[in-house]
């Protein structure tokens, strides 16, 4: 059922929201919610790959276009929410489609959601602060600060999710190298160890 699939994956996707966005809606603070920089973010991860996806598997695949696009939208949204659903066996699907997923894995959902991964706050402020250390790099007088929502994040809150993020890299690689062990190919190992990490379910 087409209205089952897309009924379940939006509704995936909002629980994969900040909760605290919900809560300003509540008390009459929607405009403010709505400008939210991390909800931007997640829906622009959340279309941007599903039109990749859509795109490789037209492409390469016998799908036509809506049910190329209907079972993007549905791996992206479990996926990126780690709930673990899956309705397509997107091992077979192009490579492009399946490294799309293996991102979606590492980022997980909004913080303050239902969802695993390194959340996409901290993609953010890791991206921003990645930026500004190459201006600083360029020109090393120049004052650069990291914000989120107009609001300056602190050197603190930088550094932690510095930390957070290679302890997870490093977790990963010693995981990576001890499941290795079993004896399977890199593909296998390697998504299996990110899906128990961020609570995925599904791997490749």
């Amino acid at each position: 059922s087409v209205y089952a699939e897309m009924d379940i994956a939006v509704f995936m996707l909002l629980f994969g929201v900040n909760f605290n966005l919900y809560y300003m809606f509540i008390i009459k603070q929607g405009k403010q919610a709505i400008k939210s920089e991390e909800l931007r973010w997640y829906i622009g991860i959340i279309a941007g790959s599903t039109l990749l996806i859509a795109i490789s598997l037209f492409t390469s695949t016998k799908n036509d276009l809506a049910d190329s696009f209907r079972l993007a939208f549905f791996q992206v949204s479990s996926i990126i929410t780690t709930t673990g659903f899956s309705t397509a066996n997107f091992n077979t699907w192009p490579m492009v489609s399946r490294y799309v997923l293996l991102f979606l894995m590492i980022i997980g959902a909004c913080a303050g959601s239902t969802g695993g991964g390194i959340k996409v706050s901290r993609l953010i402020i890791l991206v921003k602060s990645g930026l500004r250390d190459i201006k600083k790099a360029i020109n090393p007088r120049s004052i650069e600060t990291v914000k989120i929502d107009k609001r300056t994040v602190g050197e603190p809150i930088v550094k932690s999710v510095s930390v957070f993020f290679a302890t997870y890299m490093l977790i990963m690689a010693g995981s990576t190298l001890l499941v290795a062990i079993d004896g399977r190919d890199f593909t296998t190992t390697t998504t299996a160890v990110i899906s128990c990490l961020s609570n995925i379910g599904p791997g490749l």
